[in-house]
């Protein structure tokens, strides 16, 4: 003969296994919307990086072509041409000589 269980006790394992049920779905829900929240930061972050590393990239390019303008500007073939046309200089027809000084102890 089976035992029959008292309608108190069904009604309670029915109202748990809901409340079961209601459970599993939120804490599922809240790790959906964690780990999509997660995704869309993180995609956030890498299209950042990316627009940064192109910033980065262009810098490198005009620092480099205001490097080669500056050199192009120091170079002494072009000091010399500017000071004979615009400053009317003459070049020396040798180099200095340089003397140095001896000192003793």
């Amino acid at each position: 003969m089976e035992a029959k269980e008292p309608t108190a006790i069904v009604q309670q394992r029915s109202l748990l296994n809901r409340w079961s049920i209601f459970a599993l779905v939120f804490v599922s829900a809240m790790s959906t919307v964690l780990y999509v929240s997660n995704v869309i930061g993180v995609k956030k972050l890498l299209v950042e990086s990316d627009v940064l590393q192109r910033r980065i990239d262009s810098l490198r390019t005009v620092n480099e072509s205001l490097r080669t303008e500056s050199y192009r500007l120091q170079s002494a073939d072009r000091i010399t041409r500017i000071a004979q046309e615009q400053l009317g200089l003459i070049p020396p027809p040798q180099a200095p000589t340089v003397l140095e000084e001896k000192t003793s102890r």
